[in-house]
């Protein structure tokens, strides 16, 4: 018999495609944060990030740039639903009746922004710069929150006070960067017009566009009824279309997607939304968003980026705990839990990293003077942040034992 009898075989060496490899970085991720989570306690969390960064381009470059800019529709479809059910479980009226938390909430995202503004500018960082380093300092990131939250199946006064500050944080830091975007602006082109018209129309359009959507989708939950598997349909396809929407029209989509559950918590007075199961039907879009956010973790030049990564971590603690602490009493809760408060505050993930990606992509010259430092923050936090959540939650005796 001749090589050629044996056409029919695949050539040599075999040519492995792209969904072959996010095949085995779902699979391994699942494996190994399953691993983790029975064996040393951690978050599964973890185990998503750690196989995601092993196996991206900056490690073993399993996975190439281009494969995950592909995969990001499945980042979108994630961050959506998390950003969602964050807004939903977000109760607006706590606000009302404790303002003391709603003041806390806003010293605590001024405060980390100085502090974090200070010390990049004893760095010698320009100010639009250091400023939009604080910006990125207010946010915690609601994917680790959310996920963790519901994996230790957490329930009490310092879960659902992390819950809402990330939720306001998130807001914050994403409105600040789109006022950072009209500084920008500002001074590229010295047209103080653009500098306002611009933040303005993210904000004001997001806000018209999440509060149309929420309407619509709160009227159709009330003439088909409380099936859960219909919610489930009805919740992905329009998180999907405002995904779609938002970017379509240069809107902020983690704004629009967390005011998008907020208002419809809002106009759902007869609480017709009594379904959120997210959690295995969503399960690997979840998997998926933190390995493919591990993957985006960058380990190059660490050792010169340190100092100013050590320096913005300190400030963005103390941003925190500070006012956190000194509230604690007027806003109805004890400085232990307080302390844990501030703790569940920690994590920087996926959020983090598409801001900066976002501002690296409006100012790539004034970017380069801290992106080192900015991306090993973001690391470390990364990675930190989840023990650090979940140490609190413990601590606080909100979580339940999880055998699944």
């Amino acid at each position: 018999m001749s090589p050629a009898d044996f056409q029919f075989l695949p050539a040599w060496p075999l040519a492995v495609t792209p969904l072959a490899w996010v095949a085995v970085l779902l699979l391994s991720a699942i494996v190994v944060g399953e691993a983790m989570r029975r064996f040393l306690r951690l978050s599964r969390v973890l185990g998503y990030l750690l196989v995601g960064a092993v196996l991206g381009p900056h490690a073993a470059g399993v996975l190439d740039v281009e494969t995950l800019v592909t995969l990001r529709v499945f980042v979108d479809i994630a961050v959506g639903l998390l950003l969602f059910e964050l807004g939903q479980r977000v109760d607006l009226g706590w606000l009302r009746r404790n303002p003391w938390l709603l003041a806390t909430s806003v010293i605590e995202a001024f405060l980390t922004l100085f502090a974090v503004y200070a010390v990049m500018r004893l760095f010698n960082v320009p100010a639009v710069t250091a400023a939009a380093a604080g910006v990125l300092a207010i946010a915690t990131s609601p994917a680790v929150v959310i996920t963790l939250v519901k994996d230790l199946r957490a329930q009490g006064q310092v879960t659902e006070r992390v819950m809402l500050l990330t939720a306001l944080n998130t807001a914050y830091a994403v409105v600040g960067l789109a006022l950072i975007f009209g500084w920008l602006h500002f001074e590229s082109a010295n047209a103080s017009t653009l500098m306002i018209a611009h933040p303005l129309y993210l904000i004001i359009g997001s806000l018209a566009l999440a509060t149309l959507l929420a309407a619509v989708m709160i009227l159709l939950l009330r003439f088909f009824g409380r099936r859960p598997t219909f919610q489930f349909a009805i919740t992905v396809a329009f998180v999907l279309l405002t995904v779609a929407a938002a970017s379509t029209l240069d809107l902020l989509v983690p704004l629009t997607l967390l005011l998008l559950g907020m208002l419809g918590r809002v106009f759902d007075r007869d609480r017709h939304f009594v379904s959120l199961r997210f959690g295995q039907s969503a399960m690997l879009f979840i998997v998926l968003l933190f390995a493919l956010a591990g993957a985006g973790l960058q380990f190059r030049g660490w050792l010169d980026a340190l100092p100013m990564a050590l320096g913005f971590i300190a400030a963005r603690y103390l941003g925190k705990l500070i006012p956190i602490m000194l509230l604690a009493k007027p806003s109805s809760m004890t400085a232990r839990k307080a302390s844990l408060v501030q703790l569940g505050l920690t994590p920087m993930s996926g959020l983090a990293l598409l801001m900066m990606q976002d501002f690296a992509q409006q100012a790539p010259v004034l970017s380069q003077g801290i992106a080192a430092s900015m991306y090993l923050a973001i690391t470390i936090l990364a990675f930190a942040g989840p023990m650090a959540l979940q140490f609190a939650l413990v601590r606080a005796g909100e979580t339940t034992e999880d055998e699944q």
